[in-house]
């Protein structure tokens, strides 16, 4: 199989030559080709692809399940053996059974686009990734009364969007997007994504799911293990403990159905930028909004944008400044961009849900809360050109999938990307303290620090973007080298990554390490009584079942990495 047909414009010519086979660890070709022989007498042979094909990175429209097309590391080694796709719950359980006897550990994926995370690649080389969405696709419930829906894995943002109208509940019921649509909403919610509508919290606003265990068993929670329930995506919990907290970036099983909570049409909204002109800005800011998030007069979940983040949409960095040379862009640069494209250092966009009689008065006291802070500007969608971005952000704040956020893939030439994740509580102090420390980490390491805050009611995502260079081996390797040095500065100042790459997952894990890590222990407790083989994702979030751990398969930047196996000959 290819990677992707649609290799991606990364200054690497295209590759057609096939490669030696990656095998699972501990796997032998011949056993392996056993091991496919026996996949495919249940699974067909149309199901399944051997992963000994070029590796085209593709784009995010056509997302390469090979390996992951924004490799930190060698590109050949979060790399796949095979691809299978399951069409039922029932096919799931069968190829669980069939990694279990194999002894072949397995990475199922809803659509492969969580770029900067690792995408569709595995932590273990050699792994079997599972292709859930591509047939396991289908929208099983839409309830317009409790507006709530029921999917599988393959369902997408822009999928259910466009369900919703199709069967004319586009204007009655929203969806949570995130910044691009074409993810899914399973997927996202499962590693705990999040949107910008008061429903912005995608693992919160879940309700039940089904899931097949690693030894093959399936099992639904909440008050779906009810038989006959009539209320399985009304109350989120069942009785006794609730198990599902253990599913979400983790190991412990394959999710194959979930439900979700809706929006109903709040009568109107009412989007909005607010621009502050300086830096310095940044803590009053904050510490003006902390207050209204925890009154929820803003309902919703907003932005805190650096300014320069809206300038990479509108336009890259050559285009600013030819003379760049790769270096980071220093401040007075910057403050040239920003006044040619009429932003300010920082950039607000929030909404107000509801009637024109509750969102106009809102407004007034939104406006009246930050009216102290210097030169601060308030503008509507009728205030600003048409290539502003608060139109995308309006239309993303109604629920509409849009896709102006690869627009700034365009910052640097080939570029690859990676996300620092950070939380913050909502103060001012904490949020200048992130910025310092990453803007300096930045431009030591030779990138441009580009962040946003996302804003609940008691934290903050602190989302750093890294762009790099994919065509640049050396550019690529200071990216984790960077990444690496963030996690342990952010750790020694008390902040915790709440997502991160494969490749850096064993390193954040290890950060939570409280009571002589105890949580960790207990994960893997989890891990052994529910996976006694290791076959399910291992790996996954810096888990290890028992047959991994100790083995040289963590990576922290220093040790090389586990030492993978190719093929001596050919499928």
């Amino acid at each position: 199989m290819a990677g992707s047909t649609h290799p991606a414009n990364t200054g690497r010519s295209v590759e057609t030559a096939r490669r030696k086979l990656t095998l699972p660890p501990g796997i032998s070709l011949h056993q392996f080709e056993r091991a496919m022989d026996d996949l495919r007498s249940f699974m067909g042979t149309e199901h399944i692809e051997i992963n000994d094909g070029p590796l085209n990175d593709g784009d995010y429209y056509h997302t390469a399940l090979s390996h992951d097309s924004y490799s930190v590391m060698e590109r050949d080694y979060f790399i796949a053996s095979a691809v299978v796709s399951p069409g039922s719950t029932a096919d799931v359980q069968a190829i669980v059974r069939w990694a279990n006897k194999w002894k072949i550990p397995l990475w199922p994926v809803s659509i492969g686009r969580n770029l900067g995370y690792g995408g569709a690649a595995p932590r273990v080389p050699g792994s079997v990734v599972m292709n859930m969405g591509l047939r396991m696709n289908q929208i099983l419930n839409v309830d317009e009364h409790t507006a709530t829906c029921v999917l599988q894995p393959g369902v997408t943002y822009v999928g259910l969007y466009e369900h919703l109208k199709k069967i004319g509940l586009g204007d009655k019921l929203l969806i949570d997007v995130p910044d691009l649509g074409g993810g899914s909403v399973m997927g996202n919610a499962l590693d705990r994504g999040v949107g910008y509508t008061p429903m912005g919290d995608h693992w919160g606003n879940h309700c039940g799911m089904e899931v097949v265990l690693p030894n093959g068993e399936v099992v639904r929670t909440g008050m779906d293990a009810l038989p006959g329930s009539n209320c399985g995506q009304s109350y989120q919990h069942n009785f006794g403990p609730s198990v599902d907290g253990i599913f979400s970036q983790a190991s412990n099983g394959i999710v194959t159905r979930m439900g979700f909570w809706l929006m109903p049409n709040p009568g109107g909204m009412l989007p909005f930028m607010i621009t502050f002109k300086h830096r310095d800005d940044l803590i009053d800011a904050v510490d003006t909004l902390r207050p209204m998030m925890l009154s929820r007069l803003l309902g919703n979940i907003p932005s805190l944008r650096l300014g320069m983040w809206d300038a990479a949409t509108y336009g890259s960095k050559s285009d600013y400044w030819p003379e760049h040379g790769g270096r980071p862009v220093p401040e007075d640069i910057e403050d040239r961009i920003l006044e040619q494209e009429d932003l300010g250092a920082w950039v607000f966009y929030g909404a107000l849900y509801g009637p024109d009689s509750i969102t106009a008065p809102t407004w007034e006291v939104v406006k009246s809360k930050f009216a102290h802070i210097k030169d601060v500007r308030f503008q509507l969608r009728e205030d600003v050109p048409e290539r502003s971005y608060l139109h995308d952000r309006a239309a993303v704040f109604a629920g509409v999938p849009t896709w102006r956020e690869l627009d700034w893939h365009r910052w640097v030439p080939n570029a690859g990307e990676l996300f620092f994740a950070p939380i913050s509580p909502v103060s001012g102090v904490d949020a200048k303290k992130q910025v310092g420390m990453c803007k300096a980490r930045c431009i030591e390491y030779g990138f441009d620090y580009l962040g946003t805050f996302y804003i609940a009611a008691r934290e903050m995502h602190h989302i750093v973007t890294i762009l790099f260079d994919r065509a640049k081996p050396e550019e690529r390797r200071r990216a984790e080298k960077l990444l690496r040095v963030l996690i342990d500065d952010a750790a020694k100042l008390g902040y915790g990554e709440y997502r991160t790459h494969i490749a850096l997952g064993d390193q954040v894990a290890g950060t939570y390490n409280w009571n002589n890590n105890a949580l960790m222990r207990l994960n893997e407790t989890i891990k052994d009584a529910l996976d006694p083989n290791g076959i399910m994702q291992p790996g996954r979030s810096g888990v290890w079942p028992k047959s991994y751990r100790g083995q040289g398969w963590e990576l922290d930047g220093v040790n090389p990495p586990k030492v993978v196996r190719p093929s001596d000959g050919k499928l």
